[in-house]
């Protein structure tokens, strides 16, 4: 990326010979920003070490190169020569440019689907993690295809100079802004658990269901009875496998009655009881600590709590509170 860049300082200083070899190779880096993208999604979130399998990702990168390869071992000089007045192949040119659009799109498109895979296996099944996450990726995924889509408009205007800036700023604040977060946090997206879950990926409504609806209105009944007795969710490691352990059923059986029968994934099944206890709490304490009462409720982390009770009650924490005591 740094290559890329600094592409244009590398014309201005082509009497260097430190630079002067790097002419051009710079200008296909971008065909390798679509697997950065999707192999960061991926370790972002379960933190997965890189194989030598991942190497393939680079593909569309050494395509480029190989189009182009006859311009890249031109000498340095002829090189801008050939630039400036325009001598190129202009199949080659579109070639590639079309390779590193359709790379962009098609990793795009395979990080959307990453992302949407592991957040309905988180929301199956665990409880604990910061649902700002996914927010923070989706966002991510759309600033980086807001601007592919500028590098393809001013593709179709013939290389737009304020389009192509204006890109390449909004490049250059997504890696900024992506950099000084996981340096603040290295962790910032990693959901441990959802690394080591036994559970299948495909999504659970698309299997065959098992029981009838009065047989799962009876097993609910009971799980309910379960939370209400025991309290499992103050537990801030509870998972769909360990619930389903304590309760006596299968992971999958767990899944299909909360799906089918109380309508509910089972991060919101358990979070809504921990929402509930927090407020019950509150009610009969208002001067008590929220923290103290998050980490009571079965939260491990008050970024997490916070995010959870604004997303199931519309406000936060102390907005909750203080609207308790305006009320009475």
């Amino acid at each position: 990326m740094a290559l890329y860049f600094s592409s244009p300082l590398v014309i201005i200083h082509s009497d260097n010979n430190i630079f002067v070899n790097l002419i051009g190779w710079g200008y296909f880096i971008p065909a390798s920003f679509g697997a950065f993208l999707y192999l960061y999604c991926r370790s972002a979130i379960i933190d997965k070490p890189f194989h030598l399998s991942d190497f393939l990702h680079c593909t569309p990168l050494l395509l480029c190169l190989f189009l182009n390869l006859d311009y890249l071992l031109t000498p340095p000089l002829e090189k801008i020569d050939i630039v400036n007045s325009g001598q190129r192949d202009s199949n080659i040119v579109i070639l590639t440019q079309l390779l590193m659009v359709l790379q962009a799109f098609f990793y795009l498109w395979l990080s959307v689907k990453l992302i949407i895979n592991f957040k309905r296996r988180a929301d199956n099944s665990l409880s604990g993690f910061n649902p700002n996450i996914f927010t923070w990726l989706w966002v991510l995924l759309g600033l980086y295809g807001v601007i592919w889509l500028l590098e393809m408009l001013g593709l179709v205007l013939g290389g737009n100079y304020i389009i192509s800036v204006v890109s390449d700023v909004l490049f250059l604040f997504l890696i900024y802004s992506i950099s000084m977060a996981q340096w603040r946090d290295p962790k910032l997206f990693i959901i441990d658990e959802l690394f080591l879950i036994s559970v299948n990926a495909k999504d659970q409504k698309a299997k065959t269901v098992v029981f009838d609806n009065c047989t799962r209105q009876s097993l609910l009944d009971n799980v309910v009875g379960f939370m209400n007795d025991k309290k499992p969710y103050l537990d801030n490691n509870i998972t769909l496998d360990t619930l389903a352990k304590s309760i006596g059923l299968s992971s999958h059986h767990l899944s299909e009655i909360l799906n089918q029968q109380a309508n509910k994934n089972f991060y919101q099944f358990i979070n809504e009881y921990r929402i509930n206890f927090i407020c019950e709490s509150i009610v009969v304490d208002p001067n008590s600590k929220i923290l103290d009462l998050a980490m009571a409720g079965g939260f491990s982390s008050k970024s997490t709590f916070n995010a959870v009770f604004k997303q199931m009650k519309g406000v936060t924490p102390t907005q909750y509170r203080n609207n308790l005591k305006y009320n009475d």
